[in-house]
Order: structure tokens, then C-alpha cells, then sequence
């Protein structure tokens, strides 16, 4: 194998964003997401998946051809809550490192480790690869809700709003 990470391999299996998902049906977080800047799951099992990035024009920073690395923080993220595949799952915390640039035309592999199964809080080793050299770590913290988000904020507005209204009276009848 070449050292130069940046050297096109016959030998690799490419599914494309906008090729058939095979994994379209069992995925069940964020279905409104662009596939084409969040990567294509390859692999999907309990709390593991593996994901591919095909970076883009769309995603360059500069004239030299660099991904913006929000893009790979996105994928990354994506990969996350695909491994733990809840249809209320939110991120809430994320310990990151970037390793090395990522250039336009370089597809960047995700394989994310979900632990904690039990527990709605759970965290999310992932790492992302070009061509076997690691570009990207990070643990994830998602947590996985009974409900969409909104409303779950919405109703601990409410309940906030009430116990306010409450302590307010108490200091006028005091």
C-alpha cells in the first residue's frame, strides 16, 4: 500500500449519495438529512455503524480545494446518531479532534461505537479515515428523547413558566 493517502485505489467500493441506500429503510434518525453532505451508511448494526463522506464543491473553503471541517464535524455526527438509530435522538455534548486537512475529492470513512445501551444519555466513539489514516476523533454525548425535541422544550417552558408564576405569588403573599 502507497504512502501517499491522496492515491486513488481501484480496489475501493464506493456507494454514492445518490446511489440506492440499502440501509434506507432501517435507518430511522434524521430523514430529512442530505445525504450527499452527511455520508452514506455502509454498515449498520446495534449501536455501530460505518459511514462514508464523498466530499464535495459544495463543501471547499478555499482555492486550494480544503474541506471546511464543519462538514466532517456534521458527517461525524451523523454517524453518531445513525449508531445509536433513535428516531428522538439529540446531540448534546461532543469532545472533538481533527488530525489532518481534507481536500476535495477525498472520501472520508466514519465508523462510530455506541455505549452505554441502557441508558438514554449515551456516548459515541467515532473515528474518520482516509484511506486508513485517521483524520478525525471524537466522543459524542446524545441523548434519546420519548418525544421530538420541540416538544419536550415546549412542555419544560411550561412547567418553568408555572413554577415561576408559583414562586412570584409566594413573595406577594409574604
Amino acid at each position: 500500500m502507497s504512502d501517499n493517502i491522496y492515491e486513488e485505489s481501484e480496489d475501493n467500493h464506493v456507494i454514492l449519495p445518490e446511489d440506492e441506500n440499502p440501509f434506507r429503510n432501517e435507518i430511522k434518525t434524521s430523514p430529512n438529512l442530505k445525504l450527499a453532505l452527511s455520508g452514506v451508511v455502509t454498515k449498520l448494526e446495534k449501536n455501530h455503524v460505518k459511514t462514508r463522506l464523498f466530499t464535495t464543491l459544495e463543501m471547499v473553503s478555499d482555492s486550494e480545494g480544503l474541506i471546511h471541517s464543519g462538514f466532517i464535524f456534521s458527517a461525524a455526527n451523523y454517524a453518531a446518531l445513525t449508531s445509536i438509530n433513535e428516531v428522538n435522538c439529540v446531540t448534546i455534548n461532543a469532545r472533538i479532534n481533527f488530525f489532518g486537512p481534507v481536500k476535495l475529492g477525498d472520501v472520508v470513512e466514519f465508523e462510530a461505537n455506541a455505549f452505554f445501551d441502557e441508558s438514554r444519555k449515551r456516548d459515541v466513539r467515532v473515528i474518520g479515515r482516509i484511506k486508513d489514516i485517521k483524520i478525525f476523533e471524537g466522543t459524542f454525548q446524545l441523548v434519546v428523547l420519548e418525544e421530538h425535541i420541540f416538544n419536550a422544550q415546549q412542555k419544560n417552558i411550561q412547567k418553568e413558566a408555572a413554577l415561576r408564576r408559583a414562586r412570584e405569588r409566594e413573595k406577594e403573599q409574604a
